[in-house]
């Protein structure tokens, strides 16, 4: 499955900067390492060496302040499942920053942000995650 994604996201002619509302892509972190699919501000994770799903809203830094130096940075919130018999589920939030590689829709990301989970010990953990996504 990982195989087939990375093929058709390689396969996929690039689009215009312009046309930037989709975009899929591969990422590792803890507590799980997936794919990524975003349609405008609305991103879905699903997490697949440790099962789990994330649903998350994104907000660019730099216009959410008027400043365009901060264009790279974004913030998400949302709401994180993850089948750990511990920590299932629970809100959201935290940091990324954003890089382009080189002059086509690919580019490199890093998060970083915490989870509430409300399951038997309510307990908020920091967690993070590298990835690559192509914009299309």
């Amino acid at each position: 499955m990982k195989r087939v994604l990375l093929l058709l996201a390689l396969a996929t002619p690039m689009s215009s900067m312009a046309a930037q509302g989709f975009s899929a892509g591969v990422f590792l972190g803890a507590p799980m390492s997936g794919v990524t699919v975003s349609q405008d501000a609305i991103r879905l994770s699903f997490g697949i060496e440790e099962t789990g799903v994330a649903v998350d809203g994104l907000w660019n830094l730099g216009d959410w302040l008027a400043r365009p130096e901060f264009a790279p940075i974004y913030g998400y919130t949302g709401f994180q499942w993850v089948d750990d018999e511990h920590h299932e589920w629970g809100p959201r939030a935290g940091l990324g920053l954003a890089v382009p590689l080189g002059y086509g829709n690919v580019e490199l990301y890093g998060e970083a942000g915490s989870t509430w989970y409300w399951q038997e010990d309510a307990a908020f953990k920091f967690e993070g995650s590298l990835g690559v996504r192509m914009y299309f």
